[in-house]
Order: C-alpha cells, then sequence, then structure tokens
C-alpha cells in the first residue's frame, strides 16, 4: 500500500495522520519472515511457523493509545485469515497467512480505521 492509499481509502484514520509521515511503513509494517543467521527476529518467529512479521510503528500506537492498541491486538488475533497468531511485544506479532503483504496491511489499516472511527 501506499501512504496516498491509505488517506483515501481510510479517511478518519487519515485525519489524524501527523503530518511528518511520508509512507505506510512509517505506521505498519508487514515483512515477509525468513531464515536469517544473525536477525533479530529469527529467535522470536520461527520462519517455517510464521510467514510474516507485523509492526505497529509508533505514530500509529499514539493515534491509538493503549485502549486502541488491545482492541487492535484482540482483532488480528481473531483475523480469520491468519492460521497461527503470536505477540512477542506489544507492537510486535508474527502471523502465518496465505494473504500477500500488501493484502495484510490493508486489512490492518481497516481494522485502525474501524478503532479510531
Amino acid at each position: 500500500m501506499t501512504l496516498e492509499e491509505v488517506r483515501n481509502d481510510f479517511p478518519a484514520l487519515a485525519a489524524r495522520l501527523p503530518e511528518n509521515i511520508f509512507t505506510d511503513r512509517e505506521l505498519v509494517v508487514v515483512d515477509d519472515n525468513y531464515e536469517e543467521a544473525d536477525g533479530e527476529e529469527t529467535e522470536e518467529f520461527d520462519s517455517s511457523v510464521y510467514n510474516y512479521i507485523l509492526y505497529i510503528a509508533e505514530p500509529t500506537l499514539s493515534m491509538i493509545g493503549e485502549e486502541g492498541l488491545a482492541e487492535l491486538t484482540e482483532m488480528l488475533e481473531s483475523f480469520d485469515h491468519f492460521e497461527r497468531f503470536t505477540s512477542s511485544e506489544e507492537d510486535l506479532f508474527g502471523v502465518y497467512s496465505d494473504l500477500s503483504d500488501t493484502q495484510i496491511s490493508r486489512a490492518i489499516f481497516g481494522m485502525l480505521e474501524e478503532i479510531v472511527s
């Protein structure tokens, strides 16, 4: 997703965006999980169990607060398209899904839109 798509598709969230945000990855990061010899996430998220790592960035945490993060975590945990879900930190998650990173990102932004609405 692009920041422009976020602004167009999720107006309640867009209204709360800080001015100094230039990419969608400054809000939500969805990365492929792959085995990396020296990677920090290697120990936390086995790439054979969780194929994506999700990170909710600080600007998003500031917008939704602790209550919103708890709500988002519940939404992510019960999301039908995640076969497996785990949280290693309050803002860092491992998931297994057949969706693409773009589809997961769009789903998360939709959840955030619901939270801030």
